[in-house]
């Protein structure tokens, strides 16, 4: 199968949050997510990050003394149902190695097999109170070819799901215990639900599987819901709503994944000791940017207008900076320059990639090539 396009049926479960103490009802869940997805005959199911016991354990001591299985015996317990219901499962738990505890997900195959454990490497807030980050980065090898497995907030690494990427995974399971970050009650608000599983999805070419948790785990503390399986083209193939226990499933095709393109100066500069965030700067006044639609540039440019009928609007709107797409750099020269007799600094065509001082304010240049990838943005 490796070798093929493939086609498989696939499903995500979302489970109800819950306290540790409510292990059972947990469980009760989890079992009804697996024999609904074999009832709907999906040969892959991703089940939450964290799905038993709980997400929020509060201290490593509180979890160790708590009545509910311990991960070994909560794995072993899956395996028996994945063989059960001739299904592969992909499920987060809480994993103790005696020195540690982990945020991890296990796969199993149809027979109960293991196929590999992640352990999360990008803890994303107070789960490293009492989680210890993983330090591998590997796929796992499936019977449907192999796997990228990203746990919750790993999705904002882009690093992550290019190596991933990178090593040959052909689609990405992706527990999740999404937060709730709507400050309005009875909304629900996540930038990876909202757009960033969407951009990963089409940044490389991998379809993924999102299991969320939904409903409030502790006061002021809840999840967004909406599990969803994402195509390559970051169009949503089915998804669940925001409250409630849920499954959905849907058929997706396993493509190629898209080669991940990284310079060399890039990759020098992201594998570098400097230090990857740097202070913004404050600038002396609010920037004000004008942006001139590609047909509107070649409309008032003509008859050598130098594009005076375009700035002049834009600086007397306060604009100081104009983003004005044009097809060759003899073009944005001149314009550069038309601008500039308005007290306005144009960006048309930026041949390379980099930061320029604009009005006080440091402002990243990219050409649309470079956007096809993450490396540059980073």
């Amino acid at each position: 199968m490796h070798g093929q396009d493939t086609q498989i049926r696939v499903a995500v479960g979302q489970v109800t949050a819950r306290l540790m103490n409510e292990a059972e009802a947990t469980l009760a869940s989890i079992n009804a997510c697996i024999t609904g997805a074999a009832e709907q005959r999906a040969q892959l199911l991703v089940l939450p990050e964290c799905a038993y016991p709980a997400y929020l354990l509060g201290s490593v001591a509180s979890y160790r003394s708590g009545k509910h299985m311990d991960g070994e015996t909560f794995v072993a317990w899956l395996a028996d149902r994945a063989a059960q219901h001739r299904l592969h499962i992909v499920c987060g738990f809480v994993e103790d190695t005696g020195t540690a505890l982990h945020n991890s997900a296990v796969v199993l195959d149809d027979t109960g097999r293991e196929r590999g454990r992640v352990h999360k490497r990008f803890l994303w807030n107070a789960d490293a109170n009492w989680y210890e980050a993983g330090k591998q980065l590997d796929i796992v090898d499936t019977a449907f070819g192999p796997l990228g497995v990203v746990i919750c907030a790993e999705m904002r690494v882009p690093e992550i799901v290019a190596t991933l990427a990178a090593r040959g995974a052909r689609f990405i399971a992706m527990p999740t215990c999404w937060i709730n970050t709507a400050r309005t009650p009875g909304c629900y608000e996540n930038p990876q639900v909202e757009f960033l599983v969407a951009a990963r999805a089409r940044e490389f070419a991998l379809p993924i599987l999102c299991a969320d948790k939904s409903g409030l785990e502790m006061p002021g503390f809840s999840y967004v819901g909406q599990s969803r399986i994402v195509n390559v083209d970051g169009t949503v193939a089915a998804g669940a709503g925001p409250t409630g226990d849920g499954l959905v499933s849907a058929t997706i095709r396993l493509d190629y994944p898209r080669r991940v393109v990284v310079a060399p100066r890039w990759r020098d500069r992201l594998l570098s000791d400097e230090p990857a965030v740097r202070s913004p700067c404050t600038s002396p006044r609010p920037l004000t940017v004008g942006v001139v639609p590609g047909s509107l540039v070649e409309q008032r440019t003509g008859g050598g207008a130098l594009g005076e009928t375009l700035f002049e609007p834009l600086r007397a709107q306060g604009a100081s900076l104009a983003l004005v797409p044009v097809p060759d750099e003899s073009s944005a020269e001149r314009l550069a320059m038309a601008a500039n007799a308005f007290d306005l600094r144009a960006v048309t065509f930026p041949s390379e990639i980099g930061v320029r001082s604009i009005a006080g304010a440091q402002v990243g240049c990219l050409s649309g090539q470079s956007l096809r990838t993450f490396a540059a943005a980073r």
